[in-house]
């Protein structure tokens, strides 16, 4: 027996590093192999969970190769407790190794909060940020202790003058009437003996979002809005300090004179109180008052364990010049990408004076930013200097999405540098996608910043304009990207919270966007992400977890659904269907002119109800609900029916036989037996006779345009859609100048709809890596091995891919030689997968094929080549 190093072992909880905070009662623990473990397979673990010495659960050896997901099954689980997990691996040659790693528990219920109350500045202005402070003594140094701490809408946190994390614009937005996140940090090491100051400076966020856009756009505001308030517990050893209106808190007025998501932030130098966050500073009694207690929001506590928002990079600006109609004291500074986030600026001037930033994504024909679609949010952020000399300032409260600056000084103000912060959750990057096609690559670069730019602890629409929401319809189809791109798994268990929230009790509707406050509600869009999302999880990451939580929410959700179908069986047309086609194929005068006009609404509506059910049958039987399985099973086989009788002709075609109404019935597999071929034959016949390589599709039947021709084997068409150029198209796009996915196929500016910074359309960008590179979690064989099926095309040389999996990164790279083809593939540790090789590769495992022989089975991990050539034959593993 051989042992491998305890570091070789590398450990989750929750999919977290020693997580702190936890609130279920049912941790799932994960491991995955490095070094010496990268080439093995798992026979056995066993895991041991204990507080102390004392041993609460111990899962015996457990004869599997699964090493995700795995849920603990011990005794209740006390709050703020920590807790020591130890897992050891056997390998199937004998290697035996094992590491250990701790997670606590968080505040489990409302008495953990011991007493801590809601409080806030008593003569709060809106927008002003307030400052809280409270100071407390320390006998000596505390060995352990735990900052829990919300501050709504978005707070800043220092101990003794140090910041906790680099978290910005936090906590995560919610509708805080259902749900309030907190944060729990461990401070230990920024505590000392003696005098200790924890100090809190508090923003609007979306919290108080009072912003009068939304009067104009929905004639409401969002029930929750309220001032900024605290609420904290903070444990030092047997010191606690909580906040509560006991005098001991101290609140002023800060700097920040007035913040907005929207609108931006005015920051006044000249109001600063330099070191208010340290335990030196001495408070005057004219600046300072009691804080007082304030209303609770209303929801629920939930410690927040998704990624905070913070910086993922600097920009500098790659070119600068004048506005056309401006003085001498005005420029127009590029970063040469569409951003989320803000400028920093330093500057050299005489204190009192003034500096203006002014946002946008796209220039007017005078060189100035336009700020046109932006709407009813203003994004100007306003800096008044504190003091001569040189002064430095970014906001703190707001962000912004934009491409350009426009930067206005007093006379006698010398800007001596500006750079761009891209701000947004830090969600991982676990995916990848290269090739040699520079039209793909624009597209693929172009798809991971749009996303990013989205990332704000809600799945945003876009990051400039006065919306920002997280549109459920939107998510159906972008989910799959992000998981394809991104670790999601936190980020999107937050969010399926949201639309829980959301969900209304009685009748089971969600609405069009989550946290809930815009749109309709009922959701007047496509609104199945509800569903689709916990399945697409438990692929991405074999987790039932998910859907197990929200199984009975989605059941209510459905049938709903179920409850708005007419007489013929097909959902109401009071819902929309497909979304933001082409202009030359929408209705003009009506709804923005996103609505298509030749694409039933019903069809789509209906389709996704049977997509729905389909999905809920999945679940049902992975979770044993037999019952629930065979109801869905059952309403599937009505729904097709309906379905059918109501859009299918006999000649092969849907509805008006246009694009968007094929393509749905061929992805869900809808189309009567024998008819499939003539349905798909009038698909290609539209886009490739009729549109002559152009899309009529909008953001729902884009994504499934290319899922079809990925099933149907036509992946050289897809790759020929994909580089097409004209409009409307993704080429289109760049050509005039894109950075990000827009909203629309068109080139647009003014007060409309035409975010710059939009994922939805890019949300077919998934089969680059699921087509040309055939990493497909969903793709198993019968016996549940993962099987990879690339497809080499025509006007590409070489592709490759990366896939995040609970075991590590899965890879597979082909590159076409002078005269065949070598593919690549990259094996986590503990898994086992096949290869489906491309027929046009001719390629052997070591034996001579036959015809049938086009798998390559069992891949073990590891790095493995596969090579065919006029010359040679062969395929090759090489183990590291």
């Amino acid at each position: 027996m051989k042992d491998a190093r305890n570091k070789d072992l590398v450990l989750f909880c929750e999919y977290q590093h020693a997580p702190l905070g936890l609130e279920t009662q049912k941790p799932r623990f994960g491991w995955k192999g490095i070094g010496l473990l990268s080439t093995r397979l798992q026979r056995s673990y066993q895991l041991i969970v204990r507080q102390g010495k004392t041993v609460l659960w111990d899962s015996g050896e457990v004869l599997t190769r699964r090493s995700s997901a795995v849920a603990y099954e011990g005794p209740v689980l006390a709050a703020g407790t920590r807790y020591t997990w130890t897992v050891r691996v056997t390998t199937e040659d004998g290697t035996v190794c094992e590491n250990g790693d701790w997670f606590e528990m968080g505040l489990l219920r409302e008495s953990d909060w011991q007493g801590a109350c809601w409080i806030g500045y008593p003569d709060h202005r809106r927008g002003v940020a307030p400052l809280l402070r409270r100071s407390f003594s320390l006998e000596k140094k505390p060995g352990d202790a735990r900052l829990y701490l919300s501050g709504l809408g978005y707070a800043h946190v220092t101990v003794n003058g140090v910041g906790m994390d680099g978290s910005l614009l936090d906590p995560g937005w919610t509708d805080y009437q259902k749900t309030v996140l907190y944060r729990a940090w461990d401070v230990t090491n920024l505590l000392q003996q003696g005098e200790n100051v924890l100090a809190v400076e508090l923003g609007e966020g979306w919290y108080g979002n009072d912003h009068p856009g939304f009067m104009k756009l929905v004639q409401k505001m969002p029930s929750w809005l309220s001032e900024p308030k605290l609420r904290c517990l903070l444990q030092a050893g047997e010191t606690r300090v909580i906040s509560a209106e006991d005098g001991l808190w101290q609140a002023s007025d800060g700097p920040i004179r007035q913040n907005n998501v929207f609108d931006g932030e005015t920051y006044d130098g000249r109001l600063e109180k330099p070191g208010w966050e340290l335990p030196s500073y001495e408070p005057g009694a004219d600046q300072w008052k009691p804080a007082v207690a304030v209303p609770a929001p209303g929801g629920i506590m939930r410690c927040q364990q998704m990624p905070f928002i913070g910086k993922k990079r600097s920009i500098a600006p790659v070119y600068v010049t004048y506005p056309e109609e401006s003085d001498a004291f005005e420029v127009v500074v590029d970063l040469g990408v569409n951003i989320a986030g803000w400028a920093e600026i330093t500057v050299t001037g005489k204190r009192g004076q003034k500096v203006e930033m002014r946002y946008a994504e796209t220039l007017n024909d005078k060189n100035a930013v336009d700020q046109r679609n932006l709407r009813n949010a203003k994004a100007i952020d306003t800096f008044i200097l504190g003091h001569d000399g040189v002064n430095t300032y970014e906001p703190r409260f707001t962000y912004h999405g934009f491409r350009y600056v426009q930067v206005k000084t007093e006379p006698g103000v010398i800007v001596t540098d500006l750079r761009g912060w891209q701000v947004h959750s830090l969600v991982e990057q676990t995916g990848s996608f290269r090739c040699d096609n520079e039209l793909l690559q624009k597209t693929y670069n172009a798809i991971i910043q749009t996303e990013q730019n989205n990332l704000h602890s809600v799945p945003t629409d876009c990051p400039q304009r006065d919306e920002r929401l997280g549109w459920v319809n939107d998510m159906t189809v972008r989910c799959e990207e992000g998981l394809y791109n991104f670790d999601m798994m936190r980020f999107y268990e937050k969010w399926l919270q949201d639309l829980a929230d959301c969900q209304d009790e009685e009748t089971g509707a969600i609405g069009d966007t989550a946290p809930y406050f815009y749109g309709s509600k009922p959701a007047a869009h496509i609104s199945s992400a509800f569903v689709l999302l916990p399945w697409l999880l438990y692929c991405f990451y074999e987790d039932t977890a998910p859907m197990a939580r929200h199984f009975d929410a989605m059941e209510r959700y459905v049938a709903y659904k179920l409850g708005m179908r007419d007489e013929n069986g097909l959902i109401v047309p009071d819902f929309f269907g497909e979304w933001a086609a082409p202009m030359t194929d929408t209705i003009w005068g009506w709804g923005e002119n996103a609505v298509p006009k030749n694409v039933p609404k019903q069809l789509i509506t209906t389709g996704y109800l049977y997509y729905d059910c389909l999905l809920m049958e999945k679940m049902a039987a992975l979770l044993g609900k037999t019952d629930a399985q065979a109801e869905y099973r059952k309403l599937q086989s009505e729904i097709k029916a309906d379905f059918n009788r109501a859009f299918f002709h006999e000649e092969g075609f849907y509805a008006e036989n246009t694009q968007g109404a094929n393509i749905f019935p061929l992805f869900l597999d809808l189309v009567p037996e024998g008819k499939q071929e003539a349905v798909l034959e009038n698909l290609l016949r539209d886009l490739f006779e009729l549109h002559e390589g152009r899309v009529s599709t909008g953001n729902q039947m884009t994504k499934y345009l290319y899922e079809v021709l990925l099933m149907e084997n036509c992946n050289q068409q897809a790759f020929a859609l994909a580089v097409y150029d004209r409009y409307p198209s993704m080429g289109f796009m760049f050509q005039h100048g894109a950075t990000t996915i827009w909203e629309r196929w068109e080139k647009m500016s003014g007060n409309h709809m035409n975010s710059h910074d939009h994922p939805m359309m890019g949300a077919f960008t998934v089969w680059f890596q699921k087509g040309l590179c055939g990493l497909n979690p969903q793709c198993r064989t019968d016996d549940g091995r993962l099987l990879l099926k690339p497809h080499v095309v025509e006007g590409l040389s070489s592709a490759s891919a990366t896939l995040g999996t609970p075991r590590g990164p899965l890879s597979l790279a082909w590159e076409k030689q002078s005269d065949g083809l070598t593919i690549r593939v990259d094996v986590p540790w503990g898994d086992t997968l096949d290869v489906e090789v491309p027929m046009a590769a001719d390629v052997l495992d070591g034996q001579k094929l036959t015809e049938k022989q086009i798998s390559i089975v069992g891949l073990t991990p590891g790095t493995h080549e596969i090579v065919c050539s006029g010359k040679e034959k062969r395929y090759e593993n090489h183990r590291q």
